[in-house]
Order: structure tokens, then sequence, then C-alpha cells
């Protein structure tokens, strides 16, 4: 409350300037004397008015409710609307004809980055940022090792016979529309796969999982020694393909999109359809996540880097081809009958191999890949918070695509650029958040994450000290039917209540909420609907989550996989993922586009203004228990053989739970007066995340530090409960490494002492 005094009247001033007194020398002094005694009773009253008034602030402030914001000491400049007001305002202000207008305008090139069209996508990023009237936006670079294919000799598979090349894979997509004939198109290849020419016989791998290889070098006794291995995309991370193939000793793989996971063979393709033709290829990095030269540290000018000669993850050949040219190699095969779970939809006899039923036959695979270093640039903007300007929440979507990008991502870029129009009108209201919002605009995720990656190393002290959450949207939607969302246990019931606020964006439904429709769909326990918490690092909250601590959540629109049992929108990475895709079979109308945008400002909005925080640590401790509980079903007659302190790790559970529910009874029941009562509960909580982050990380993957989620070891794509453990357990009954039970019980004495220390985080001094 802010008290104006002013110590004289309109009247009594205008009767002081119409007194002439020089005439009168007595009257002068006996004026003077008045206006003496007039003067000072009036700083007396004034003063008096003014301890009054103090006083009565001082009792009103005490008696505040907490979601008062015209007087509550949280909530920063009196007369600001409402967090609920605010947001109506946001979702009202955000315009899906601009966001259409901004999807046609950046997915009307390629937008690689490293590339020309990454880099003009940059410069329109920034500008239109700048005119939406945010408080600062900048670029930031970074000097990536990044990899390309070589223009000129492009990479192939080969079928052979002696000499002769019998046939040889497209080294272009098929032009279906205009897009798709444009010059700048990257040709197809797998980022960071080595150059090199591999050549052999050809085996049939299924997905490359490491069930599938124990499945033919046990069960089959195969030796893979230099074989060129071909396996269908899809189950896990194509980086997991190439390593499981690289440590079994083959010379090359080749992967390709089966029918079967991208097709549903018989229906019409593209253009006909969403569906992926047989011309179609998947492009995609191999590689771990950021720069290869410089890991743990920021690729800036001055940084130490090693040489590429001492960078050890991927020495063999691999490449994608289409399911159209897959068909003429595996066709050919000789060996075995797949099992009946390793049949696509091509219409084949799936075989194995090894070798081709024609024994002159072999394949031949030629990579002529290239890596150099390019500087990559990050978008950043910002609004600083009006009460905790160092209190961040950040919004956080990559701008590169392999091709054109219409779905991943630029759908999401396309929804971001219309938020920030939308909070810069409020500011021009003069509607400013309490606490600062970030929005970023990432380069270089589909090479591995490197944007996102590099700028969190460059601000992992200030991230680790003062961030809230990271809300990352790769992409919109891929198709219009349900909300899809991986999150943090803390970061639920902010995403529970945002949807609550959203109009469902399917008109033909009677269901009333995003909220209701995707509890319809997508059902899950106690009523409510069906997250995950484990997030992999299949995209850029990986370094904020696995590494930085900072509660995160992945959120998008995709369609029924009920209805489609296929492993992902089926032109993904392709040059076919253009804008006529989008419009015609994604997001015709951009509803669900708008709906992503409203459901990520509000997320944003109500954690930047919220004088509590929602985030209820009881689930938290709800799902740490019922892993726990997990571990003991699983693994309890092993352990025990072995004497694996199962029973500290269950107590260390109990005492987290036992420590929650007191913290969430204080929470609920507490008498907050100040700002700075807010301030102390708020980051208890924001920091209960950081506790469970390991600053040694886990065995043989340094880089990953979240003792309760992280990505397998096996799939960087999935995530393990308790994964140092589970990664432990797998080489010990999958391997029979027998020698790694000291590691295991470490791995359990790890665990327990990082759920007591969360734990302790709670209590009200906690040592």
């Amino acid at each position: 409350m802010v008290f104006k005094v002013r110590c004289t009247t309109r009247v009594q001033q205008e009767r002081f300037s119409n007194l002439s007194l020089a005439d009168d020398p007595k009257m002068v002094m006996k004026s003077n004397r008045c206006n003496r005694c007039y003067l000072a009773t009036l700083l007396i009253s004034c003063l008096a008015f003014l301890a009054v008034g103090i006083l009565i602030g001082y009792f009103v402030k005490d008696n505040t409710t907490p979601n008062d914001n015209e007087t509550n000491p949280a909530s920063g400049l009196t007369g600001q609307p409402s967090v609920e007001e605010a947001i109506r305002k946001i979702l009202n202000r955000l315009d899906k004809s601009k966001i259409k207008e901004n999807l046609r305008l950046y997915s009307s090139d390629t937008r690689m980055s490293g590339t020309p069209g990454g880099n003009e996508l940059v410069h329109i990023l920034e500008k239109s940022w700048k005119e939406a009237g945010i408080d600062s936006v900048k670029t930031t670079p970074y000097d990536v090792l990044m990899s390309y294919p070589n223009d000129t000799h492009p990479n192939k598979i080969q079928l052979m016979s002696g000499n002769t090349v019998l046939f040889e894979s497209a080294t272009a997509e098929k032009a279906l529309d205009a897009d798709s004939n444009k010059k700048t198109i990257v040709a197809p290849f797998n980022a960071f796969a080595s150059a090199g020419v591999a050549e052999g016989d050809l085996v049939y791998v299924n997905y490359a999982r490491i069930e599938d290889f124990m499945y033919l070098t046990k069960n089959l006794s195969m030796d893979l020694t230099g074989k060129v291995l071909i396996a269908r995309y899809g189950k896990i991370f194509r980086g997991s393909k190439v390593e499981n193939a690289q440590n079994h000793n083959a010379s090359g793989i080749v992967m390709y999109t089966d029918p079967s996971d991208f097709n549903m063979a018989g229906e019409a393709t593209y253009p006909k359809s969403w569906w992926m033709p047989d011309t179609g290829v998947q492009r995609g990095t191999v590689g771990p996540d950021g720069d290869f030269l410089t890991p743990f540290y920021p690729a800036k000018d001055y940084a130490y880097r090693k040489t590429e000669k001492d960078i050890a993850e991927f020495r063999i050949p691999a490449q994608p081809i289409s399911y159209g040219d897959a068909e003429k190699f595996l066709r050919e095969l000789n060996g075995v009958e797949a099992p009946p779970d390793w049949r696509g939809k091509l219409n084949i006899t799936y075989r194995i191999g090894t070798g081709f039923s024609n024994a002159s036959l072999r394949a031949k695979l030629i990579v002529n890949n290239f890596e150099e270093i390019r500087t990559i640039y990050n978008v950043i903007g910002y609004i600083k918070g009006s009460v905790e300007p160092d209190r961040y929440i950040l919004l956080g979507n990559h701008y590169d695509a392999w091709v054109f990008g219409s779905i991943d991502p630029l759908s999401g870029t396309a929804a971001l650029t219309e938020i920030i129009h939308s909070l810069g009108d409020m500011l021009k209201q003069g509607i400013r958040p309490k606490r600062t919002i970030v929005f970023c605009s990432w380069g270089a995720e589909e090479h591995g994450l490197f944007g996102s990656t590099e700028w969190v190393e460059e601000y992992m002290k200030v991230l680790y000290e003062r961030s809230i959450a990271y809300l990352n949207v790769d992409y919109a939607a891929d198709y219009n039917y349900v909300l899809t969302a991986g999150t943090s246990p803390l970061l639920q019931d902010t995403l529970y209540e945002t949807t609550k606020l959203i109009a469902n964006p399917d008109k033909t439904s009677s269901y009333k909420t995003l909220y209701d429709i995707w509890n319809k769909r997508a059902p899950g326990e106690n009523g409510e609907p069906s997250v995950y918490y484990s997030l992999g690092s299949g995209s850029d909250m990986a370094t904020f989550y696995q590494r930085a601590g900072v509660p995160s959540v992945d959120m998008w629109f995709t369609y029924n996989s009920d209805k489609w049992p296929i492993l992902s929108y089926p032109v993904y990475h392709s040059a076919y993922e253009t804008i006529y895709l989008y419009e015609n079979y994604i997001d015709p109308d951009y509803s669900y586009n708008l709906a992503m945008a409203q459901l990520w400002s509000g997320m944003a909005w109500k954690l930047a203004n919220d004088d509590l925080l929602k985030f209820d640590v009881r689930r938290y401790s709800t799902a740490i228990t019922h892993f726990v509980s997990n571990l003991e079903n699983k693994f309890s007659k092993s352990w025990h053989a072995q004497n694996v302190n199962i029973d500290a790790l269950k107590s260390a559970a109990q005492n987290l739970t036992d420590s929650a529910n007191k913290f969430q009874t204080y929470v609920k029941s507490a008498s907050i007066k100040s700002a700075i009562d807010y301030r102390i509960i708020n980051d208890k909580m924001i920091q209960f995340e950081r506790a469970f982050i390991d600053p040694e990380g886990l065995p043989e993957r340094r880089i990953y530090k979240h003792v309760i989620f992280a990505p397998s070891k096996y799939d960087s794509y999935s995530d393990n409960d308790f994964p140092g453990i589970v990664d432990t357990m797998f080489e010990i009954e999958s391997n029979n490494v027998v020698d790694k039970w000291d590691q295991l019980k470490q791995q359990v004495s790890i665990a327990t002492f990082t759920i007591q220390s969360a734990a302790n985080t709670l209590d009200d001094v906690g040592l």
C-alpha cells in the first residue's frame, strides 16, 4: 500500500500566490510568523496521517489472504489481475491465424542447423521476438562439431555380384510435391555415423535391441563379426542400434522404416494421406547428447577441445534407406525364417541370413559423411519478473529440422512465437509476471541436443540455484487426438490445473475442457489423466532434468495409439514433413496447435505468478515407494542371497513419505504473512528435485546425474526408474557379469542416501 500526502490544497496554493506582502513591512513579518506556524502545524498533521497510514497498512497486511493480489506483499504491483484473470487474457489473445502464418513462413525452406536455411530462421525469430516488445532478446553462439553428408559423394548401399552393381539405394527421396523437389533438401544420412565402406554378408537383426542380438548370438549361435546388418527403425534410439551393432563387431548397419511401424500397409501414402511412402527415409543422429569435443563444458571460443581422433563413440558406417529399397535386399536373404514378432509388413518372407540365397551376392555399404566445427545459435528472450526476477520459468523448443520440419519442431516454434507476442501485449498493458519468464529456441537439437546442452552447461550454476521449471514442447502436434505429457511429479498438479482452464480443441466432442477430453482418451490412476515420469533424452528437457535437476515437462498432441499401433508419426524426419502434410492431415484448422500454445503459456503464467507453487512433494514420495516395491518384488531373492541392503532402501523411502506428508500438511496450514514466508516454502520445493542429483553421475555415464530418472543405458529415448540399479542388474542377469554385484550394492547405497537426503531437505532445519 502506497501513501501519497500533499501538504497544501489547491485553494491554499491560490491564496498564497494572490497575496501581496511587499507594501507593509509589519504585515510581512506577521505573515512570515503565521506562515511558519501554519507550516509547522501542517507538517505535524502530515506526519500524523502518515503514521496512521502505516499502522493501517501493517494491520491490513497481516490479515491478507495468500491469493489477494491487491494487498499481498508477494504479489508485486497493486492493481494487477489475478492469476486466472491474466491467463484468460493470454488465452483470448492467442491467435491461431498468427500461428498458421508463423508455421508457413518457418517451414518454407529447409532448416538444418549450420546451414543457410537454419541461420536464416535464427534471424527471423530474433526479429519477430524483438518486435513483440519483451524485455530483451539475444542469440547465444556455440562452436560445436557437426556432421553432414557429402553432396558430391552420396551415401548408398549396393547389392553386388562380383564387381557388378545389381541394385543401389536411392540417394535422394522421390519428389512427390513442390516442397519435396527443393534443392536445399539434405540427402538422407545418419549424423555422426562413421565414413567408410562395409562389405560382406547381410544379416537382419529386427530392431537391433539387446534382446535381438541375444537371440542371434545365443539361440542361433551366430557370429556377427564383419557382417553388414539391416534393422528396422523403432523401439529404441537409432544410436543405440549402432552401438549394439558395433559391440557385436559388425562392419556396418543399415536402418529402414518398415510399413508395420510407420505405414499401416495397404492404405494410400503421402501426398494422398499422412502415411510414409516407400520412397521416404528417416534421417537422424546416432550421436550422444552435447558437443563431442567439449563434454561437461560449454563449446565457447575459450573451451579446451578434444581432438576428433579421441572420439570413440561410433566407428562403423550407418545409413538410413527407404522400405522400398530395403525390400530389395531383404527379399534376397537366406537362412532361417524370422520369428513372428520379427516380421514386418513387407510383401516378403522375412529371413535372418547370414547372406543371400544366391551365394555370389553381397552387400556393400558406402558412407561419406564428414564432420567439422560450425557455429550454431540459440535465440533467448526474457520477460523480467516484478517481484522475484531471480526465479526463472523457462519455455523451450528447438527450431532446427532435418528438412522442412512442419511437425518437428516448427509446429512448436510457431506456437512459441505467438506466446511471446501475447505476453508482449500483456507488458504493454502494464501486466508483468512476478517471476522471470525465459523463452528458448534451441539450435542443433536434431544432431544431439547441442544448443540446449551447451547453454545449460554455460549457465548450470545459475540454473541450479534459481530455476523453477522447464516446459518443453518439441512439437505442438503430430496428430489431432490426445494430449501426451511426461513430467516431473512436481509439475503434475500445475499441468492438470492448467488443462482445466483450456477449451477442448475437439469441437465434435461434448467434453468442455482439455482436461476432460484428455482424461477420457488417456485415463490414468486415481481418476486423473495419464502422465509418465520418465522423460528420457529424446528432446531438450534432458539436460535440464538429468543434470541441472530442473523440474521439467514435455508435451504434445498425438494420434490414437490403440487405433494405430505405430512407433511415431509416419513421415518422421523425411522430406515429406511439409506444410501441406500439416494443414491437410495433422491439424487442418490449427485448433490443436492453439490449444498447445494455451497450455504452454498458461502453465508458464501460473508458475511465474502463483504465490505458492503447486508442487506436491507427496507425488514424488508415492512414485519412489512404488519403484522400491517393484525392485523388491523383482530382485528380493537374489539380493538377499548377495546381502544387498534392500531394507535400508525401503526405510529411506518410508522416511521420505513421512517427511513429504508432514511438509505438505505444514504448507496447507501455514500462516503466511510475508513474501519471505512464500520464498522459504517455494525454495524448499524448488530444490527438492535437485536433491535427487548425484554429482558423480551414473556408472560409466557421468553425464546423467538423476538417481531416480535417467535414460536407459541401452535406449536413451526411454528412462529407467533407479537407472544405476536397473542397468547394473540387467548386466548381471542378461550377460552373467557376476563381478558387478559390488557395483550393484554401491548403487543401492547411493539410492538410499539420495532418498534420505531428499527427506532431510523438507524438514524445518534439515541438519
